[in-house]
C-alpha cells in the first residue's frame, strides 16, 4: 500500500481535457514523479493504485469498488464525495454509470518515461513484461495495446495480423522521453459497451461514443468527431479560464483576509483581557486607597471622640465626688445635728444642693447633645453590580464579513513611461440614435473578453462594440447612464440613476441594485465608479466619494471637508494596484490621490495650460504600471502622471493628433488607447 503525503487529492480532468494538459504533465514529470503518483494515481479511500477509476461531478476520482462499498453504507441512492463531501447524483445504473477517468492509465505510462531508479517503484531489472507470465524484462512498449513486451512477446505481437500495425517503441525511447509524442497521441477512452475507441461525441446525449454506437443506438442523434468536439470545448475552457484564475486569486485573498482577521481577533482578545485585568487591578488599588483613607478618617474621629469622652469621664468623676461629699454632709447634718446646728448651716447647704443639682443636669444635657453614633454606609446597589459597572463591559461591533468580489478589469498595457508616441488608427461612430451611433457618450469600459461597453447617455442605453469598434448589441436602461465599470466575472456597474448603482450580468440583465445612503446632496446622482482589489466599490455623488464594502454597505465617505478633501461637484474616479483612490476634479482642475482609508496623499495639477496643468479634466484611468492617464478636455490633450503625481508627458495633443475636447478614455487588451472626442466618435490610438 502506498502511503499518502498529502490530505486531499487533486483529481485529473476528464479525458476531453487530457490532451490540453498532457504536455504540461509530461514536462513536469521528471521533477514531480512522486507528486503525480500521490495526487493522480492513488485512490483516497483505499490508498492504492486506482482500480476502475470513476470520476465524480466534483472532479475527484476514486476506485469503482471503493465507491460501491461507500454507497452500501449510505442511504439508498445517496453518495457523498469522500474528499469534498458534495452530494453525488448517481445515474440509474449507480456507480457503474459514472464517467471513467481514462487519464489515469496514461499518467501511469508517463511515469515509465523516467530513467530507472527515479521512483521508489522502479525495479533493478527494468519493467516486467505484461503480456506473458514468464517475468522477463520488457524491452518494448505498444502504444495502442498499452502493454510492455519482452523480446519474445514483441516478435509474436508483430506476427499477428490484428497487432502488427500497432505503434511499438523501445523502453529506452519511452524512458528518455523520445516517445512522448506517441504517448500523448494515444487515445485511452474506449466505449464501455463495445470496447472500441471513442471517436465521436454525441451532442444529444452529451457523451463520447464509438463508431459502433454511431450506427446503432445513436444513429438518429447529433454527433461530431471527438477532435472537433474537443476543440470546441477547449475554446470554451480557455474563455472561462481567466475568470477561474481570478476566482482562484480571490480565494487566496479571502483566505489571507480570514487569516488576518483570525490573527487580529486573537490580538483583540489578548488586548481586551489585559485591559480587563488592568481595570480590575486599578479598581483594587483604588479601593485599597479609598479604604485606607476611610480607615484614617475613622481613626482621627476615634482619637477626637476618645479625648472628649475621657474629659467627660474625668469631669463626671469630679462631679460624683462633689455630689457624694454633699450627700454625706447633708446626711450627717440631718442625722446628728441639733436644730440649732441645722439652722446654722441651712443657708449654705441649701445653696450647695441647688448648685450641684442644676450644674450636673446641664453638663449631661450638653454631653448628650454632642455625642455621635458611628455607622458605615454601604453603596446603595448590589456590591457586585457596582463593581461590574466600574470594571466596564465588552462590546462587539458587527462588521459584514463577505469574501472579496471579483475586481474591476485592469489593463495589461503601459502608456505612461517611455517616449513612444501614439498614432491615430481609426474612428468609429457618429451622433445619432441608431446602432453604433451615440448621443452624449459619457464612459467606456473594456470587458474581460475585450468588448467595449459604451454609456450612450441621452439615448438611455448601453452599447456593446467588439475590439475593433463594430456594433454588437445594445441594452436599454430607462435612465441616462453616466459611468460603467466592467468586472472580471462579467458583471457591469452602471451609475446615473439617483443614488443607485445598477449591477448587470453578462447578458445585460439587471441582477441587483445597490442603494448608496448618506449623500449630502439629494439632487445629485451617482457618477464615477470603480472597484478596487479588496472588492470595494468606489462611487462619487456630487462632491462626495463613497467606499462601499463587498456587502454593499457604505463603510467610508469623504470629500465634503477636511484637509485635501474639498472636492468639486463633478468627479471621476479610478484605482491603482495599491487600492489608492484617484479622483479627477473637473471644477478644481486637479487630480487628488487618497489612500484606501480616504486620507489625502497628493494633489497634482492646477488650473492652466502649461505642462502638468489641467483645464476641466474629465475621465481618469490607470495603466498596468499605475501611471495616471487623464483626459484634459479643455486643453485638447491627454496627459500622463506617475503614480506619485509627477507629470510625465502629453500622450495625445490637438496639434499632433487632431484632438478636440477629449472626455472619455479606456485601454483595450491589445494596447489601444480609446478616446471619445467632441464629434461623437470613438478614436483608436496605438503606439508607433
Amino acid at each position: 500500500m502506498r502511503k499518502r503525503s498529502k490530505l486531499f487529492a487533486v483529481t485529473p480532468f476528464d479525458a476531453t481535457v487530457a490532451k490540453v494538459n498532457i504536455q504540461y504533465l509530461v514536462n513536469m514529470a521528471s521533477n514531480a514523479i512522486s507528486d503525480i503518483t500521490d495526487e493522480f494515481l492513488v485512490c483516497q479511500v483505499c490508498l492504492e493504485d486506482f482500480k476502475q477509476p470513476k470520476m465524480l461531478p466534483c472532479l475527484h476520482t476514486f476506485c469503482q469498488p471503493c465507491l460501491e462499498r461507500l454507497l452500501a453504507t449510505e442511504p439508498v441512492g445517496k453518495l457523498d464525495c469522500p474528499t469534498c463531501r458534495q452530494d453525488v447524483p448517481l445515474p440509474r445504473n449507480g456507480v457503474q454509470g459514472l464517467k471513467s477517468n481514462f487519464l489515469v492509465g496514461k499518467l501511469r505510462d508517463i511515469l515509465q518515461q523516467q530513467p530507472k531508479g527515479e521512483t521508489s517503484e522502479a525495479r533493478e531489472d527494468g519493467v516486467p513484461c505484461t503480456a506473458c507470465e514468464v517475468g522477463n524484462s520488457a524491452q518494448f512498449y505498444c502504444v495502442e495495446c498499452t502493454d510492455y513486451l519482452c523480446q519474445t512477446c514483441n516478435d509474436t505481437h508483430r506476427r499477428f495480423k490484428a497487432t502488427k500495425s500497432h505503434k511499438v517503441v523501445t523502453i529506452q525511447d519511452l524512458q528518455s522521453g523520445q516517445a512522448a509524442a506517441e504517448l500523448r497521441a494515444r487515445e485511452t477512452s474506449k466505449c464501455e459497451d463495445h470496447h472500441e475507441l471513442n471517436k465521436f461525441y454525441c451532442d444529444t446525449c452529451h457523451r463520447v461514443i464509438c463508431l459502433h454506437c454511431v450506427v446503432t443506438t445513436h444513429k438518429d442523434h447529433q454527433y461530431v468527431e471527438i477532435e472537433k468536439a474537443a476543440e470546441r470545448e477547449g475554446a470554451k475552457f480557455k474563455s472561462k479560464l481567466v475568470t477561474v484564475k481570478n476566482a482562484t486569486e480571490l480565494h487566496e485573498k479571502w483566505i489571507q483576509q480570514l487569516q488576518s482577521m483570525k490573527n487580529e481577533w486573537s490580538s483583540q482578545v489578548q488586548r481586551t483581557e489585559e485591559q480587563i485585568r488592568e481595570q480590575v487591578n486599578t479598581i483594587i488599588e483604588t479601593a485599597k486607597k479609598v479604604g485606607d483613607d476611610r480607615i484614617g478618617q475613622l481613626r482621627a474621629m476615634n482619637a477626637a471622640r476618645e479625648k472628649q469622652l475621657e474629659a467627660a469621664m474625668e469631669a463626671a468623676e469630679m462631679d460624683l465626688a462633689s455630689a457624694r461629699s454633699c450627700v454625706q454632709f447633708t446626711d450627717n447634718v440631718l442625722e446628728y445635728g441639733s436644730p440649732a446646728e441645722v439652722m446654722s448651716v441651712a443657708e449654705e447647704l441649701t445653696g450647695r444642693l441647688d448648685q450641684t443639682m442644676e450644674h450636673k443636669n446641664t453638663e449631661k444635657s450638653e454631653l448628650t447633645k454632642d455625642f455621635v453614633t458611628l455607622t458605615f454606609d454601604l453603596p446603595a446597589g448590589v456590591l457586585e453590580q457596582e463593581v461590574a459597572k466600574l470594571v466596564g463591559g465588552i462590546n462587539q461591533v458587527r462588521t459584514p464579513l463577505r469574501p472579496p468580489q471579483i475586481m474591476q478589469v485592469r489593463p495589461n498595457v503601459v502608456i505612461g513611461g517611455g517616449g513612444a508616441s501614439l498614432k491615430r488608427v481609426k474612428a468609429v461612430g457618429e451622433e445619432g440614435s441608431q446602432d453604433g451611433q451615440f448621443y452624449y457618450l459619457t464612459s467606456l469600459a473594456v470587458t474581460v473578453e475585450g468588448d467595449i461597453v459604451v454609456t450612450d447617455c441621452y439615448n438611455e442605453r448601453l452599447q456593446f462594440l467588439d475590439k475593433d469598434g463594430a456594433f454588437q448589441k445594445k441594452v436599454d436602461l430607462g435612465f441616462g447612464p453616466l459611468c460603467v465599470a466592467a468586472l472580471t466575472n462579467g458583471e457591469l456597474l452602471v451609475t446615473g440613476d439617483g443614488h443607485r448603482i445598477h449591477v448587470l450580468d453578462k447578458q445585460g440583465r439587471e441582477s441587483r441594485v445597490i442603494q448608496v445612503t448618506g449623500a449630502a446632496e439629494p439632487e445629485e446622482t451617482t457618477k464615477g465608479v470603480a472597484v478596487d482589489g479588496l472588492g470595494r466599490i468606489i462611487v462619487t455623488i456630487g462632491n462626495q466619494v463613497f467606499v462601499l464594502s463587498p456587502s454593499d454597505d457604505v463603510m467610508l465617505k469623504f470629500g465634503d471637508g477636511g484637509q485635501g478633501q474639498q472636492l468639486g461637484s463633478f468627479l471621476r474616479v479610478a484605482v491603482n494596484s495599491s487600492n489608492q483612490i484617484i479622483i479627477s476634479d473637473e471644477v478644481k482642475h486637479d487630480l487628488k490621490i487618497f489612500d484606501p482609508a480616504g486620507r489625502h496623499l497628493i494633489t497634482c495639477g492646477s488650473y492652466g495650460s502649461e505642462p502638468g496643468q489641467l483645464y476641466n479634466p474629465d475621465c481618469v484611468i490607470t495603466d498596468s504600471e499605475d501611471n495616471i492617464i487623464v483626459a484634459d478636455g479643455n486643453n485638447h490633450r491627454v496627459s500622463v502622471f506617475s503614480r506619485d503625481g509627477t507629470f510625465i508627458r502629453h500622450v495625445l495633443t490637438r496639434e499632433e493628433h487632431d484632438l478636440y475636447y477629449p472626455r472619455v478614455l479606456a485601454l483595450t487588451h491589445d494596447g489601444h488607447l480609446v478616446v471619445f472626442d467632441y464629434d461623437n466618435s470613438i478614436i483608436f490610438f496605438h503606439g508607433k
